[in-house]
């Protein structure tokens, strides 16, 4: 039978240059953030480019267009967890059907590179306390811990991490993969302004800055908020993150 790989992320946490990855591998059908489509739609506030494009707007349209794709071959998409998070937890049986991956980025420069394009981001938006939510349910539902990346080490050592995700995955680490040229895949367009560094990018690459100092976010009082919220969630994901040093 086909698989189905479902990687769950929040925003700017650099979870489309991994689903670039995928996209390069050539076996896998991709898909980019189709849940996002029940949340948000071309009169939504948040910034998009064509979300009147013709994809499924509603949870179930959309996991039958997953169902449907896994018929024709391998199956990956990237979604945020809290465009849908409702739905997935009372659906055992479709998060059963897949494997899944979480992928997380300490907040608060998460949270600066939101703010810097949507500044009415809602408090859910940023994303942990879904993903810690989501990642709660599919311990208990398998017995098992799900596989967790931390997007700096992603960064930082970017084959390393990758090779032992496909190992966990039971997936041939392809080579190629690991670059690509600067293009926009097609499966980015509704949310193309999202992604630039993304679609600018030839490969995964790491950051230039220092550690993230949390007083930058003193003078936005806000963003203070939704950063002292959101850590702990990101805190309890990232003591199972699997980090890239290493290959076994």
């Amino acid at each position: 039978m086909n698989r189905m790989i479902a990687l769950w992320a929040h925003p700017r946490s650099r979870s489309t240059v991994l689903e670039r990855v995928f996209i390069e591998r050539g076996d896998f059908l991709v898909f980019h953030e189709l849940f996002a489509h029940m949340a948000f739609d071309q009169h939504s506030a948040i910034p998009s480019d064509n979300l009147d494009c013709g994809l499924p707007t509603t949870y179930e349209t959309i996991k039958t267009k997953l169902r449907l794709a896994r018929q024709d071959g391998h199956v990956f998409h990237k979604d945020m967890a809290y465009h849908c998070l409702d739905d997935l937890k009372a659906d055992p049986d479709f998060l059963l059907e897949q494997q899944h991956v979480f992928i997380i980025r300490e907040p608060g420069r998460s949270i600066l590179s939101h703010f810097a394009i949507f500044p009415q981001m809602p408090l859910a938006a940023i994303g942990h306390q879904a993903l810690h939510e989501l990642f709660c349910q599919l311990s208990h539902l398998t017995g098992k811990i799900p596989w967790v990346i931390n997007a700096d080490d992603l960064a930082r050592h970017p084959v390393e991490t990758v090779h032992r995700l496909c190992d966990y995955l039971e997936l041939e680490f392809l080579p190629h993969a690991m670059s690509w040229d600067k293009a926009c895949p097609p499966q980015w367009l509704p949310w193309r302004s999202w992604h630039k560094d993304a679609e600018d990018s030839t490969r995964i690459s790491a950051p230039s800055d220092e550690a993230f100092d949390p007083q930058l976010l003193a003078q936005y009082p806000q963003m203070k908020a939704y950063y002292d919220y959101h850590r702990p969630f990101y805190e309890r994901m990232n003591q199972f993150a699997h980090g890239g040093e290493t290959h076994e």
